[in-house]
């Protein structure tokens, strides 16, 4: 039974410690989730390519240092490019979002700065399900998905406007307006807050349930 399922790699570097609670996630949504080591992918052990969906989970990569998810983004750069040629669904939940805007998967000049208080705001959210192309939100349009956040460096700001798919429905963590965004083909999805978190979250396992299906 398990074989038939959707495979979905779930990325782990030094400072990841969201994985356990994701891969769950994304058991109890149907697919079947592996762990996959960045150090192996680096070392040529295994593909990046060799799944159905792939998920970049939250924590603190590489500590923060030099700048957050900067040395995912770095070290994984060709990787990430091969992934999405092969058009895999890819989702980044916090620091994973922060590594996939860092290795430029949305639209450019957007970034992640700093929360407006300035601290971490861990804290219970409200997001309303924006109109647009992305393959995550499929048919909950109109929507409001409670999960809750867990950040310093979410809000999102930039020069030009990203694909928006989630909006603040209540009191914002970061001071932003903003609560996830897409590729502009719609299949790459970037939010800072957690559906993982329970993971029985009926809320955050539709999300997870939409990429397993467009996988």
């Amino acid at each position: 039974m398990t074989g038939l399922r959707k495979r979905v790699a779930v990325l782990y570097t030094p400072g990841t410690n969201c994985e356990e609670e994701t891969m769950a996630a994304f058991r109890l949504a149907g697919g079947n989730p592996q762990l996959l080591f960045m150090n192996d992918i680096l070392k040529g052990r295994v593909r990046m390519t060799d799944c159905d969906c792939f998920c970049v989970p939250g924590g603190f990569s590489g500590g923060d240092h030099i700048a957050t998810g900067i040395l995912v983004a770095t070290l994984l750069a060709d990787h990430f490019r091969r992934l999405v040629e092969a058009r895999i669904p890819i989702l980044g939940i916090c620091n994973g979002f922060q590594a996939l805007d860092r290795a430029r998967l949305f639209t450019d000049g957007v970034t992640l700065s700093r929360n407006d208080s300035e601290v971490f705001c861990s804290m219970p959210v409200k997001h309303r399900v924006e109109t647009s192309n992305c393959i995550w939100t499929k048919g909950l349009e109109g929507q409001i998905l409670r999960f809750p956040s867990a950040h310093g460096y979410g809000k999102v700001v930039g020069e030009s406007r990203p694909n928006v798919v989630l909006t603040y429905a209540s009191e914002s963590p970061n001071g932003g307006f903003i609560a996830g965004i897409c590729s502009d083909n719609g299949r790459i999805f970037g939010l800072m807050d957690h559906p993982e978190r329970p993971y029985g979250n009926p809320d955050g396992l539709e999300i997870f349930r939409n990429g397993i299906r467009a996988a």
